[in-house]
C-alpha cells in the first residue's frame, strides 16, 4: 500500500475529513490533498505525524530483498503506474528509487533500460518512462534505447500540480528528454541530485 492509500484508509477509518485530519496534525489541508491525491510523497515523519492524528501508529520494519530485485529495471517501472477513475496516480517513490539506484550504480544504466517496460495504458506515463530511459542514457553518455523510439510523446501536456509558479518553474527546469515527450517535469522532482 502507498502512502497516498495509507494517509487516505486511515483518515476515513478514523471518520475525518482531509481538513479534519490537518487540524490535528497542524498541517495545512492542502498538503493532506496531495499526499492522498498521489501529487507528492511524504516524508516518513509527516505520514507519522498524519497517522498519529488519526488516532493510529505507524510501524516500520525493512526486510531483506530477493537478489535479482537490488538490480535497477525500467522494465518494471509500469507497477508504478496506478490506474485510478479520478486521474493518474503514480508511485514517485518507485521512480526516484530507480534513478537513485542507478545515481550509485552508473555501471548498470545500460542493462537497467535495455528492456522496455509493458505499456501501461496511459499514453503520458509510457512517454514519461521513455523519456526517463533517454535521459539515463545520456547521463552515462551510452546510446538511448531503440525501444524509446517506439513511444509517441504524450498526447497531451504533462504538466506539474501545483501553483503558476511551480508550474513554470518545472517548465523551465524540465529535462530536454521529458520535454521533448510533451511532460514538464522538474528534474529535481525525480532526480534528487539535479540541481
Amino acid at each position: 500500500m502507498g502512502a497516498a492509500d495509507l494517509v487516505r484508509e486511515t483518515r476515513e477509518d478514523a471518520g475525518l475529513s482531509r481538513s479534519a485530519l490537518a487540524a490535528r496534525a497542524g498541517v495545512p489541508t492542502s498538503t493532506v490533498s496531495r499526499i492522498e491525491d498521489g501529487s507528492t510523497d511524504p516524508t516518513l515523519t509527516m505520514l507519522a505525524r498524519l497517522i498519529a492524528a488519526a488516532g493510529r501508529h505507524l510501524s516500520v520494519s525493512a526486510t531483506a530483498q530477493q537478489a535479482d530485485s537490488t538490480r535497477p529495471a525500467i522494465e518494471v517501472l509500469n507497477q508504478a503506474y496506478m490506474p485510478d477513475p479520478q486521474g493518474r496516480k503514480v508511485n514517485w517513490a518507485r521512480l526516484r528509487g530507480f534513478l537513485d539506484q542507478i545515481a550509485a550504480h552508473r555501471e548498470l544504466a545500460a542493462e537497467a533500460i535495455e528492456t522496455p517496460p509493458p505499456r501501461s495504458g496511459d499514453a503520458a506515463f509510457d512517454a514519461l518512462l521513455a523519456g526517463i530511459a533517454e535521459k539515463v542514457a545520456d547521463d552515462a553518455g551510452i546510446p538511448r534505447p531503440r525501444w524509446t523510439k517506439t513511444v509517441p510523446p504524450s498526447p497531451t501536456p504533462w504538466v506539474a500540480p501545483g501553483t503558476p509558479t511551480r508550474v513554470a518553474r518545472a517548465r523551465a527546469n524540465a529535462p530536454a528528454q521529458l520535454a521533448a515527450r510533451n511532460i514538464w517535469l522538474a528534474a529535481r522532482d525525480l532526480w534528487r541530485d539535479a540541481a
